[in-house]
């Protein structure tokens, strides 16, 4: 189906964001910490129209449904259309001259929904896009990101950083996004030549909403509290040590993070130094430290890592919130094939992807 089939005319505007795969820096974001994500070439796009028929007409490709709706109030349990409902208030909210206009919109995605690589801020930025060109609101890539978080964190109810929508809005494919999340300032980087990042779809399913990810926002707030800061994110691996926190699930949690910041600044200057093996053992690092201290990995998912490495890969994580999802392993091109058939013996050739 398309935009004319579905509302009998043309779109007038037409924008898209795409997903993320995080290289490396887990639950850093929303303690003010680095991350370093990237692009990956799945995106979501969306059409609108203006219609004179006082109703908001949404229809989605990947549900093959439409929801009509005159009013922003929210699901009592969260739909897909409660994404679209929210960037339309918060976007409303922004722009309080911009008068109350009914709109005919159009989803279309090839993100995998669910597996942690980011399809519901690839949605709120490509929405909030698409409404910044038809409104010509002139909204900068960096403020249509903070947008997008107000609707995941203050309408549908996500505790989560800000990377996702940043690097959404505002990366380049083939370059790495180091991002400091507390001052907002960021670097494009090269991905490195004759190296690979691959993708592999642990195949479990995974909901923020009803996944222990806002159980561990509220730990890591806690964490800060323990330690008298604002941020984990401003606390050295050096600095922790000589703390107490004295209850040991948050001691882990906290540590997690800290270790985990101090691997993306390492991380971040490997790939400047061109000393891709070294990054290879920080992806292997944080991935050790996501499963263990932060408890955010399966038996299934590190089952995958496992193959990754011992088929040829020179480090391999989990990305994303946790809890399921995607791993994404770096191997040298030369020795690409010879992993992909060594994982071809456990895996679909369909569930892996390469960025």
């Amino acid at each position: 189906m398309s935009f004319e089939d579905i509302f009998q005319e043309d779109s007038s505007v037409v924008n898209s964001a795409h997903a993320r795969v995080n290289l490396i820096g887990e639950h850093t974001d929303y303690t003010g910490g680095y991350v370093f994500p990237s692009l990956l070439n799945f995106k979501t796009t969306i059409q609108i129209s203006q219609n004179n028929k006082k109703i908001y007409q949404v229809y989605s490709e990947n549900f093959n449904e439409q929801k009509n709706f005159t009013d922003f109030i929210k699901s009592k349990n969260i739909d897909w259309i409660d994404y679209v409902k929210g960037c339309l208030f918060v976007f409303y909210d922004e722009n309080k001259y911009i008068p109350n206009t009914y709109l005919n919109i159009f989803i279309s995605s090839t993100i995998p929904m669910g597996r942690g690589i980011s399809s519901s801020s690839a949605l709120c930025v490509a929405i909030l896009k698409t409404l910044n060109n038809f409104f010509k609101s002139q909204y900068s890539k960096k403020h249509i990101a903070i947008l997008a978080q107000k609707v995941e964190r203050n309408y549908i109810g996500v505790s989560g950083g800000i990377m996702d929508q940043m690097v959404s809005s505002i990366g380049i494919t083939r370059k790495a996004f180091f991002l400091d999340c507390l001052t907002l300032k960021y670097d494009l980087i090269d991905l490195p030549r004759n190296w690979v990042f691959c993708l592999v779809d642990s195949a479990v399913q995974r909901n923020l909403r009803d996944s222990a990810y806002n159980e561990r926002y509220n730990q890591l707030k806690k964490a800060e509290q323990y330690l008298g800061v604002e941020y984990l994110g401003s606390v050295k691996p050096n600095q922790f040590y000589k703390n107490k926190i004295n209850d040991e699930l948050i001691l882990k949690r906290a540590r997690h993070v800290i270790t985990e910041n101090d691997r993306v600044l390492k991380a971040k200057q490997s790939i400047l130094n061109t000393d891709i093996k070294l990054f290879g053992k920080l992806m292997n690092e944080s991935h050790l430290s996501y499963a263990e201290d932060f408890e955010a990995s399966t038996k299934d998912v590190d089952l995958i890592i496992e193959r990754s490495i011992s088929s040829g890969a020179e480090g391999a994580r989990l990305t994303g919130g946790g809890f399921g999802g995607f791993t994404v392993s770096l191997i040298h091109s030369n020795n690409y094939q010879n992993w992909k058939i060594n994982m071809s013996k456990f895996y679909d050739d369909k569930i892996i992807f390469e960025v």
